[in-house]
Formats: structure tokens, C-alpha cells, sequence
């Protein structure tokens, strides 16, 4: 999915972004940016907005926060943080109650 910037801007090594092309994140992407992360909540996300945009986490370092903050929305709704979800599928349903055999 490509996402026009609003403000377009020129990453660390000198490359102009006017768009970004975000990705779908798999398990592996997850534990590797959760590693590198040691934890930190805020490392996450950042780490977790530049693995699904292809970039590299200074890159981000000159991104108006306004643009940040669209990419951050996509990060979190890909991992079912928002609620919103970008799987195309809505509320997946009530959890049945199975007994115990």
C-alpha cells in the first residue's frame, strides 16, 4: 500500500521520500524488531513503522511528526493494537467457551 507523505522530506542518507510503501509485517519481522527493541515500547513501534515501510530506524528522524503518526496508526492496526485492524476483516467474532474434558 503506498502512502503519499504530506510532508515530504530527505531520509539520513540523503534519499527524498514523497511516498512510502508500506508492507505487511510477518511473525518473523515481529520477533526480530521485539529483539532489537530490547523491550522498550517506544523502540518497538519506531523499529516496527521502519521494518513495515523498508527503511531503517534514522530514517525516520526527519519525517514530519504528522506523516509518523498515519504510518504509526498502520503498525498498531496491524497488530491489533487499535482495534481498527487492516486485515479486511472486522471483529473476528465472540470467543465460545469450550468445557473442559
Amino acid at each position: 500500500m503506498e502512502i503519499t507523505l504530506k510532508f515530504p522530506y530527505k531520509t539520513a542518507a540523503g534519499v527524498q521520500l514523497n511516498a512510502v510503501t508500506a508492507s505487511r509485517l510477518k511473525v518473523r519481522h515481529i520477533k526480530r524488531i521485539s529483539e532489537q527493541a530490547g523491550g522498550k515500547p517506544d523502540r518497538i513501534e519506531l523499529l516496527g513503522v521502519a521494518t513495515m515501510i523498508g527503511l531503517v530506524e534514522e530514517d525516520l528522524d526527519d519525517m514530519d511528526a504528522a506523516d509518523y503518526q498515519v504510518l504509526k496508526e498502520r503498525f498498531l492496526d496491524c497488530l491489533g493494537i487499535t482495534g481498527t485492524g487492516v486485515a479486511g476483516g472486522g471483529d473476528p467474532g465472540a470467543m465460545v467457551p469450550v468445557p473442559a474434558q
